[in-house]
């Protein structure tokens, strides 16, 4: 992601990347709910790594275990993915405890063994290709058996639909707006991002820390149970080009994300895919095709006194500048 700062920065960032989305960039219009802190579930955790070790100043990324026959799969956003295939003694922490050990956490930790993403992922693009942002980690038992027999999960659930209404989870990693490194969650009803295979909600606090995080249907809020139609992800990584921290998106889960679902439960090589078949909507704009051929005359011009055309100083119809403008 070259011009937008990263929801959660891979290992080998630079320093200036690795606290992202700390302060509202704009304000969120009156009622847009705020997340409640809670204590989390077992089937959701956060991940740590030699970089970013367990017990320090800051989480890296969030995810969820989804039931699988191998009991086995956590997942979580593919930009996380990359990073995490980058680095060294990973692990997943279900239910973060802060200032507890490693042997002291309620569940235990888990050694990532292996990562499951699209290769035609690019990590925190605005491209068409976030659609496919997220990814599955492969994790060894602990002395207390495999994660799923452990923690219990939730049900990996593709669907075709924008609309939603889900409770989101996740883990801001920064103490600086997550002192304890509590879990926080928010329950919304989503709305589809234009031209994406993508849903937005929105709800204050969600900062840096909360990619990967379960977007959960029919959510039991004593057990944590429910049906996960997405994760904090997508578009610039999951939140919109101010990167503010009420704004947030995740893809939905059709045929690319089940392939890759599969491959994890079956812990299959990730082949090659062909190449990604972008969603052929766009955003409906107002008036007739004329009306907006005419509005495109009309700021083409010479602008730059160059003798030519500035046709490029028009961009009234692409699909970026109309996401920037609707998000």
């Amino acid at each position: 992601m070259d011009n937008a700062v990263p929801l959660d920065s891979p290992p080998g960032r630079a320093p200036a990347a690795s606290a992202p989305r700390i302060g509202t960039r704009s304000t969120p219009p009156a009622g847009t709910p705020r997340p409640e802190h809670f204590g989390g579930h077992p089937m959701v955790g956060t991940f740590f790594y030699d970089g970013r070790p367990l017990g320090g100043k800051s989480t890296y990324c969030t995810g969820s275990v989804v039931h699988t026959a191998a009991h086995d799969i956590v997942l979580t956003a593919g930009h996380c993915g990359r990073g995490l295939q980058r680095a060294t003694h990973r692990i997943f922490v279900p239910q973060y405890r802060d200032g507890l050990s490693a042997a002291n956490q309620p569940r235990g930790v888990f050694a990532v063994s292996q990562m499951y993403i699209d290769p035609r992922y690019a990590a925190n693009t605005k491209k068409p290709t976030s659609d496919l942002d997220l990814a599955f980690a492969q994790v060894d038992p602990n002395s207390r058996g495999k994660v799923e027999d452990v923690t219990g999960a939730l049900t990996f659930t593709p669907t075709t639909k924008y609309t939603h209404k889900v409770t989101v989870i996740g883990y801001p990693s920064s103490e600086r707006v997550n002192s304890k490194h509590q879990a926080i969650r928010c329950p919304v009803t989503t709305s589809r991002l234009p031209g994406y295979r993508q849903v937005r909600m929105t709800c204050t606090g969600f900062y840096g820390g909360v990619s990967g995080g379960p977007w959960i249907e029919d959510y039991d809020r004593t057990t944590g149970t429910g049906k996960v139609v997405g994760n904090t992800g997508g578009y610039n990584g999951g939140g919109n080009d101010a990167n503010d921290d009420w704004v947030t998106y995740a893809p939905i889960y059709g045929k690319d994300a089940k392939d890759l679902f599969n491959d994890a439960a079956a812990h299959r090589t990730v082949g090659a895919r062909p190449p990604y078949q972008p969603s052929r909507d766009r955003p409906v704009l107002p008036g007739s095709a004329g009306t907006w051929q005419y509005a495109k005359l009309l700021a083409s011009g010479d602008f730059r006194h160059t003798g030519y055309t500035d046709t490029g100083a028009t961009r009234l119809g692409t699909e970026h500048t109309l996401v920037a403008a609707t998000s």
